[in-house]
């Protein structure tokens, strides 16, 4: 049984697409997964507590609209790996700015009625 040194190229060819191509954008997906996952347990923390105290909710306004624009770009390029690392990311950060709004709403009633008292 003998190798041809075409066959041996192709063969590494094929392997260098797949990593290339496909476990790459893979590994690249779950590590902006990971990313856009982080600030959970904080918000989680401050609504427990009922305050954001001295957590920044701002970050996550501009990762709603990173997302976004990264989500427009992967439909117009059909790219599915830049979808599949961003739509999570667009849903995390919507939750996320849900929460900062509700903690910042009920902050400022509580300081209005404080003031009134």
């Amino acid at each position: 049984h003998t190798h041809s040194p075409q066959a041996s190229t192709s063969q590494m060819t094929s392997l260098s697409t797949i990593v290339l191509q496909y476990v790459c954008p893979s590994l690249g997906t779950i590590m902006a997964s990971a990313m856009f996952a982080a600030p959970i347990s904080s918000l989680k923390i401050a609504i427990s507590r009922g305050s954001l105290g001295d957590l920044n909710p701002t970050p996550w306004a501009f990762m709603t609209g990173n997302c976004l624009g990264w989500i427009a770009y992967a439909v117009v390029t059909q790219d599915l790996f830049v979808l599949a690392s961003n739509a999570p990311g667009f849903l995390l950060s919507i939750w996320l700015n849900m929460g900062a709004a509700k903690l910042q709403y009920q902050q400022m009633h509580r300081d209005h009625y404080a003031n009134a008292a």
